[in-house]
């Protein structure tokens, strides 16, 4: 299957995008950054709401083919942040976002590289106490501060806020409790 543009992708069901990009399926050379962007919401969306909506499925997904999409899904994401056509920070958002949906819904994949415990551990990996007090530090005078940083504290305080909402869907105690201790922060960042 051909896909010259993301409208390509929309007429298809979730099994055939996921089967176009698991084919190796790619957009043209020279697609830009939004062109990619239509492509993983194309995948992640609608997955994401067959996850969130059982009741209202489009498709009657199996646990092994939703296991199977979530890993596609994880797959697309990495190649788009190894690519540079998206950033690190949308990257990881976008995992959360699925994850969110895995978590409302009521399978159990622990596995999976967008298992709660798995994507809140990246998390960690960005919001490092170094980060935090750098945070701290710039946080009371952040109107005087440029477009840049400002930009990154409100990015540190969107990953801060998603991970503390993923609290409850953790089974690793030490992940929690670190995520648990960020709270204090968040009223600190605009």
């Amino acid at each position: 299957m051909v896909v010259e543009d993301v409208a390509d992708l929309d007429p298809l069901s979730l099994r055939e995008r996921f089967g176009w990009w698991e084919a190796g399926g790619r957009l043209p050379d020279g697609a830009g950054e939004s062109a990619w962007l239509g492509v993983v919401q194309a995948l992640t969306m609608s997955l994401a709401r067959e996850l969130r909506y059982p009741e209202e499925a489009v498709e009657d997904l199996s646990t092994a083919e939703f296991d199977r999409f979530l890993r596609l899904a994880d797959e697309v994401l990495s190649f788009l942040g190894e690519r540079e056509l998206m950033g690190g920070h949308e990257v990881l958002t976008r995992r959360l976002g699925l994850t969110f949906a895995l978590a409302a819904s009521a399978l159990q994949l622990p596995e999976s590289p967008l298992a709660a415990d798995r994507v809140v551990r990246q998390v960690i990996a960005v919001v490092t106490p170094e980060r935090l007090a750098e945070a701290e530090r710039l946080s009371p005078g952040w109107t005087r501060l440029d477009r840049a940083e400002i930009l990154r504290l409100r990015h540190l305080k969107h990953l801060i806020r998603l991970a503390l909402d993923l609290r409850g869907h953790l089974t690793d105690r030490d992940a929690a409790a670190i995520v648990s201790s960020w709270h204090s922060i968040l009223s600190l960042l605009p």
